[in-house]
């Protein structure tokens, strides 16, 4: 089975992805660090530039910011206009990769938001220096930046195979996700099992696969230093606890641009 880039990859997934999240409990565990986050800097526009299905712009822009989202994947974008519609909130959402977000966003934001281990899928340097370029300028002077990723200096330490599933129900279908990793010499394989059971009882199954790059948080900080950040934070979650690169779960950097 070959691998499929990471449009194609969101692409096929955007339809199980709100099945696959809950919702309710990520936003509540999230937001209140995020909120501080950005009543810190004095943030009032954000752009969530891997948006997904939309529920970190929505849960912003419900609390009066003025938000605006991108994602690589043209399905997600779909699904997030149409939560942002369902939930009565104006947001404008727009099909961009990290590198060409300063070519689709003419506005400079208070605060750019990375989150859910979006960033993995930026896999070679020069593409990294690009991705965080526009990222720098679609960021006002002094808007802060928060990149959430995984961390892999402790994953690709341990490398873990196997994470929990997710259930739920999809056009009245019982529905099962489970994700897990296969570990290469320099990148991480990143797959997802969509199990889906039929009327009469059957189950099916699909796997897709995708590449990401394991950043540890070193190369991370030089990256961002080199692309024009100072004043980074690190984090072990998006609670706001510190970060420690042997035993946290994630890592959470808040910088700013300059």
């Amino acid at each position: 089975m070959s691998n499929l880039t990471e449009i194609e990859f969101y692409d096929r997934l955007a339809e199980f992805f709100d099945v696959m999240t809950d919702w309710r409990s990520r936003l509540a565990f999230e937001m209140p660090f995020l909120l501080q986050i950005l009543a810190q800097h004095q943030v009032r526009s954000v752009l969530d530039c891997a948006s997904g299905t939309g529920w970190h712009a929505i849960a912003l822009a419900q609390r009066g910011y003025r938000v605006a989202g991108s994602d690589a994947s043209a399905e997600m974008i779909a699904r997030a206009r149409q939560n942002a519609q369902r939930e009565s909130v104006a947001i404008p959402f727009h099909v961009a990769t990290f590198q060409n977000l300063r070519a689709t966003f003419a506005e400079r934001f208070d605060s750019v938001l990375c989150l859910g281990n979006s960033f993995p899928h930026v896999l070679t340097d020069d593409a990294a220096r690009a991705s965080l370029a526009n990222v720098r300028d679609v960021l006002r002077a002094g808007g802060v930046l928060v990149l959430h990723n995984l961390n892999y200096d402790k994953r690709w330490r341990d490398k873990p195979r196997w994470f929990a599933v997710n259930s739920g129900t999809l056009d009245g279908r019982e529905t099962l996700v489970w994700r897990f990793a296969d570990y290469g010499e320099s990148l991480i394989t990143f797959n997802v099992a969509l199990f889906a059971k039929s009327d009469k009882g059957a189950w099916s199954v699909q796997v897709q696969s995708t590449p990401q790059r394991p950043y540890q948080h070193q190369e991370l900080e030089n990256l961002l230093r080199a692309a024009g950040f100072r004043k980074l934070e690190f984090y072990g979650s998006l609670q706001g606890e510190a970060f420690d690169p042997a035993q946290s779960g994630d890592l959470v950097i808040v910088a700013v641009s300059i």
